[in-house]
């Protein structure tokens, strides 16, 4: 279920979120901007007769620019992908929460938006 719900996360930011390149996991250098998935944490969401997960999602928008501004509204986008994600097989998804949003200066000119969201899935019949 880890690896099909991974799948549709990056299948979904790919195609929802106007970025030069969506990295898997930690990219130091790219033509900005670019979209990293950052944090992925599992835990059981399950009752007495159903499996469920609950899923921890993080991905960061980095760019460059005089303003943040452009970082934040890809942030939204990703964000947007992110609370429409369809379930996978065998697995339906239940909530989509928006846990965090915020915007990093790293350096002068450089930005990171970060994106958190919960997803919990339960297992169909």
């Amino acid at each position: 279920m880890a690896a099909l719900m991974r799948a549709a996360v990056l299948t979904r930011l790919r195609a929802q979120v106007a970025v030069t390149r969506v990295f898997e996991s930690a990219a130091e250098k790219g033509a900005v901007p670019f979209l990293t998935l950052r944090d992925w944490s599992e835990s059981d969401w399950g009752t007495k007769d159903r499996a469920g997960r609950e899923l921890r999602i993080g991905v960061a928008v980095r760019d460059a620019g005089e303003t943040g501004a452009r970082a934040m509204a890809l942030a939204a986008d990703a964000q947007a992908a992110l609370l429409s994600l369809p379930g996978v097989a065998g697995w339906r998804v239940v909530t989509v929460v928006p846990v965090r949003s915020v915007l990093v200066s790293e350096s002068a000119g450089r930005w990171s938006a970060l994106v958190d969201v919960r997803v919990r899935i339960m297992a169909e019949d």
